[in-house]
């Protein structure tokens, strides 16, 4: 019967072990100075070799003729371990054997002395899965077993495990393993049975695993299965992936917004028989080396990627900021998320390549429309912002100190006239009402409005249409005065709101639920500074000066740009 690579190859000894020389060594000098302890956790992601470890050390420390912390592999208490045939080490699926009767069980074979070998060793996998009750039984044993018996519990979770249990072992914390040496031990392996793999593709399977190198073998032995020389394009086919050179022509189509291009790459991988699901996680992973690349000058440990491949990536990065590689990465997200609860997957990838390309914030980094962008698109430089004010003023001053006749037209002094007229771009059936006794503003619109009794079944159905938008606004509150919704949030949520995407959601939403078309800003009462994002002729407080210090960045950006507007003084934005 053919026996899988990882099982074939797994781990003997200690030097065999990948990408784990921080617990390897201690082991072994642990054994080699007799230093060995009575309970042992070995914690770490899934295929990092803890369960390989265990067994290892329950040889190496009853092996009869050990080698430098190694044990010889050859002697009777070493084969009587490898094949499962010493009783004196019994190995535990807490997965499956999770209640106290199982570990009274577990305490009953204790009582035994070993029949062969030094000690007996007990490893416990999976050991979060135990119940309370089954940790309370264990615990008294685990902290004072008998001296002939060592405990090893391996677990992905370490963080369920009960602060008494983790204080009564020596913790080991197992590395994911790093994707060159994923390559050399796939190389290695692959030569042994006859084939080969290249560097592009063995890079490529080690993405894949995310560090376990059990995942990797399975996916050599996978892909040797239809190749004995296993290349980039084999590892695709095998798995299912549409490839490096799909991605790239996605990623070129969104550069130049060609929406029909983009459909018929997505079409055509659907032919194939290509999952869309695996096709947004690649080209998330995508989207992430090119954030990687816009932000950071020597990315190569950051990115898993060979040099060709490093290249072309660079290439690619260059048609995007890091704010845009951000959004980009927040629909992709979004969009996999809603994949995963099994929407028509198809359908949902093409809608979100056609969001990505026709979203304008896709082109205005700073407007971006998630949070996440928003942190990234501005910082936060109080000396630099205060200093920019500084000269504001000045200039402000000086301007105010010019005759009437010398002074630019539009000072700060004047007053902004409301626009009588206001139209909805982007709904159906805009509405034009003439000027009025309309609220100046913000502060008079607070003063006057009344709470908005159907917000929370507003924010119900924003849930269902976007999450992102829905995450940030969930805890805010909305109040009506005319045409005007006015919601009370702050920090990413005015950020939230000033996205035209978001705000035609909810105008949609609430038409939907009280039957009319609303402008939207914010609820604020005090006099913070803020200027309505419906009529930019519109204030939302008069008095400028009263600018709160508590803002964030991006709102004193714009109170900058504002008021070297009313002063007359030309504003580049960048």
């Amino acid at each position: 019967m053919y026996q899988v690579l990882y099982r074939k190859w797994r781990p003997k000894t200690f030097a065999d072990v990948v990408g784990q020389p921080h617990v390897t060594e201690t082991l072994k000098n642990e054994l080699m100075t007799g230093r060995v302890a009575h309970a042992y956790l070995f914690t770490g992601s899934r295929g990092t070799g803890k369960t390989t470890c265990a067994k290892i050390f329950a040889k190496a420390v009853n092996c009869l003729h050990p080698v430098d912390g190694n044990p010889c592999c050859q002697c009777d208490i070493c084969r009587g371990i490898e094949d499962e045939s010493m009783m004196d080490v019994t190995e535990m699926d807490a997965a499956s054997n999770r209640k106290i009767e199982d570990i009274r069980d577990l305490l009953e074979e204790i009582r035994y002395t070993p029949a062969q070998a030094k000690y007996r060793v007990f490893i416990v996998d999976e050991v979060h899965m135990l119940t309370t009750e089954a940790f309370n039984a264990l615990l008294k044993t685990l902290e004072e077993p008998p001296g002939y018996v060592i405990f090893i519990l391996a677990t992905t979770e370490p963080h369920k495990l009960p602060a008494t249990i983790l204080s009564r072992c020596q913790r080991f914390d197992f590395h994911r393993v790093p994707p060159e040496a994923v390559y050399g031990r796939l190389k290695y392996i692959a030569e042994q049975e006859g084939g080969d793999i290249d560097e592009e593709a063995g890079l490529m399977i080690a993405r894949l695993a995310d560090g376990g190198m059990r995942d990797a073998l399975s996916l050599l032995d996978q892909a040797m299965g239809k190749s004995r020389q296993v290349n980039a394009l084999t590892v695709c086919e095998t798995v299912g992936m549409a490839g490096s050179g799909y991605i790239r022509d996605i990623a070129d189509s969104i550069a130049r917004k060609d929406t029909a291009g983009l459909m018929r790459l997505v079409n055509e991988l659907y032919a194939h028989s290509k999952d869309m699901i695996r096709l947004c996680d690649e080209l998330i992973a995508y989207f992430r080396s090119i954030m990687i690349l816009c932000t950071v000058s020597q990315p190569e440990g950051l990115i898993v990627a060979s040099e060709a491949e490093l290249s072309e990536l660079r290439l690619s990065a260059a048609h995007f900021t890091a704010a845009q590689a951000v959004h980009i990465l927040d629909l992709l997200q979004q969009s996999y998320e809603r994949m995963a609860r099994g929407v028509n997957r198809r359908v949902e990838m093409e809608m979100v390549l056609i969001r990505i390309c026709s979203d304008s914030d896709a082109d205005t980094p700073h407007n971006a429309a998630s949070p996440t962008a928003s942190a990234v698109a501005s910082y936060d430089n109080s000396a630099a912002i205060k200093g920019l004010l500084a000269r504001t003023e000045a200039l402000e001053k000086a301007i105010r100190a010019l005759p009437n006749a010398q002074r630019p037209s539009g000072t700060a002094e004047e007053k902004i006239p409301i626009l009588g007229t206001t139209s909805e771009p982007g709904l159906s059936g805009s509405s034009t009402k003439p000027a009025g006794n309309v609220p100046a503003s913000v502060r008079e619109l607070s003063d006057g409005a009344k709470p908005y009794g159907e917000w929370n079944k507003a924010l119900e159905m924003l849930q269902e249409s976007n999450q992102a938008a829905y995450s940030v606004l969930s805890e805010s509150r909305a109040f009506l005065n005319g045409k005007y919704l006015l919601i009370e949030v702050g920090g990413f949520g005015r950020d939230m709101l000033r996205n035209a995407f978001v705000k035609n959601t909810i105008r949609q939403i609430i038409r939907q639920i009280s039957g009319f078309d609303c402008l939207l800003g914010p609820y604020s009462p005090s006099s913070a500074v803020r200027y309505t994002q419906e009529a930019p002729g519109v204030p939302y407080a008069q008095n400028l000066t009263n600018q709160s210090t508590d803002h964030p960045a991006v709102t004193s950006a714009e109170l900058i740009k504002q008021r070297a507007t009313d002063a007359g003084i030309a504003v580049e934005e960048n």
